[in-house]
């Protein structure tokens, strides 16, 4: 298992403190100042989540166009401010997101959020994937859905202002099958992608199998991390013994999940540090 790459060194949570361990990520869905404040500082008050995902699409599904990206640049210091690093997600409704948005639109709200990022990170005298200071405050990253029109333009534009890169796959009805998902992860790598997720729903078990047999052979092939979930109560194998197949991190909940089959942060926390020590 190869470890994400943004974590903050300074926050000394779990995965930082143990590098066999697998990170825990929990999502939040705010869309306000407070709220975004409040389950940032609570997902920290644990002391066993290594890593916050901003959802920002409920936000960007309430705002107009032209405010979308400024309006989350805008709230960002209060996602950064508990000093966990944040992985910023637009998830689309092409992949089960809450925002119906263009290719252009998803395109265009990308790159203003990577200029916008990188701005604050360069004005702060740091990367966004380090311990910024400033209107950062913590390391950032940016995911990017592989099988959107512009994805391989976006991680490479990313990538030249050093904001890492998630690239993301995500199928909520079934799960592709074995060649589907090796020829995903390595499009994610080719492309430079700094992780490689995957997340599919399994219908029968050997569904489960097929994802963790496709991350373990993405995870030697690459030299970059890779994330494979499978979904729902037939996946919480993957969520839990993910990193014996390479996996780097799990998505878990802390009230509102994001997607079916989170554990709660802090048991998944407890179970993790019992199968990593």
């Amino acid at each position: 298992m190869k470890p994400l790459p943004f974590l903050n060194p300074a926050a000394g949570t779990p995965a930082v403190r143990n590098p066999g361990r697998p990170s825990v990520i929990v999502p939040t869905q705010a869309v306000d100042a407070e709220e975004l404040t409040a389950q940032c500082a609570a997902a920290a008050a644990t002391g066993v989540v290594d890593v916050i995902e901003w959802r920002i699409d409920p936000l960007l599904a309430q705002t107009g166009r032209d405010a979308r990206a400024e309006d989350v640049l805008r709230l960002f210091p209060h996602a950064t401010a508990a000093g966990l690093p944040v992985l910023l997600t637009v998830r689309t409704a092409f992949e089960g997101g809450l925002v119906e948005i263009s290719e252009s639109e998803y395109a265009e709200v990308v790159s203003r959020l990577i200029a916008g990022v990188a701005n604050a990170a360069a004005e702060s005298g740091e990367s966004p994937a380090g311990r910024a200071g400033g209107d950062l405050g913590a390391p950032v990253a940016l995911d990017v859905e592989i099988d959107r029109a512009q994805s391989q333009a976006l991680i490479a534009a990313a990538r030249e202002n050093g904001v890492p890169v998630v690239a993301s796959h995500h199928n909520f009805t079934a799960t592709d099958a074995p060649a589907e998902l090796r020829a995903t992860f390595r499009r994610m790598d080719e492309a430079g992608a700094d992780v490689a997720k995957v997340a599919m729903m399994p219908q029968e078990p050997s569904d489960v199998l097929h994802l963790l047999e496709a991350t373990a052979e993405a995870a030697s092939s690459s030299s970059r991390p890779v994330l494979g979930i499978s979904m729902g109560p037939l996946g919480r194998t993957s969520r839990i013994m993910g990193a014996d197949f390479g996996s780097c991190a799990s998505f878990a909940q802390i009230g509102l999940a994001s997607a079916p089959g989170q554990i709660d942060a802090v048991r998944l926390a407890e179970i993790l540090d019992r199968v990593s020590d």
